[in-house]
């Protein structure tokens, strides 16, 4: 069952986190790249700082897709964005940027995001976090990555008060 996951703008973590996974590139096409900075584990999610970078044609593509088009009475055309799918045990869903920046240049298209998923993963699970990414409207097809996030103990996520 797919269901939204969502870290809305007013419930910021009480504590730093821990990291789980390094660096990952999570899906890549010419001219275009998307990858994640780190896994952070806290008490009761995971952040998961996302970054998408395009170049050349990709970056135009990127840079229009992200705009809103013309609005006719079927509502909004010609718009799109990156779509992040997370499967956490038996939760999955679509992932919606928390905070997101974009910049968007002559050759060179920039999105730095960070998602917020409200589960942890178990031991059952296997602390297994699987990511499905895709932007096909500008270049980027649909890849499934499989994360083993390292095992980590609540005195490891640092309360910040």
């Amino acid at each position: 069952m797919l269901r939204p996951h969502r870290w809305p703008p007013a419930a910021e973590p009480e504590d730093l986190g821990a990291v789980v996974h390094g660096p990952v590139v999570l899906a890549r096409a010419p001219g275009i790249v998307a990858a994640l900075r780190c896994v952070f584990a806290h008490s009761e999610g995971l952040s998961l700082p996302f970054v998408l970078r395009a170049e050349g044609v990709q970056a135009e593509a990127a840079s229009r897709q992200s705009q809103w088009g013309a609005v006719d009475e079927d509502g909004p055309q010609g718009w799109s964005e990156p779509v992040v799918v997370v499967r956490v045990g038996k939760h999955e869903g679509f992932a919606d940027p928390a905070q997101a920046r974009g910049s968007a240049g002559d050759d060179a298209y920039d999105l730095d995001a960070n998602f917020w998923i409200d589960v942890l993963p178990d031991e059952l699970s296997g602390n297994r976090l699987e990511l499905t990414v895709s932007w096909p409207q500008a270049g980027l097809p649909e890849t499934t990555t499989v994360l083993t996030l390292r095992p980590w103990t609540p005195e490891e996520v640092l309360r910040l008060l």
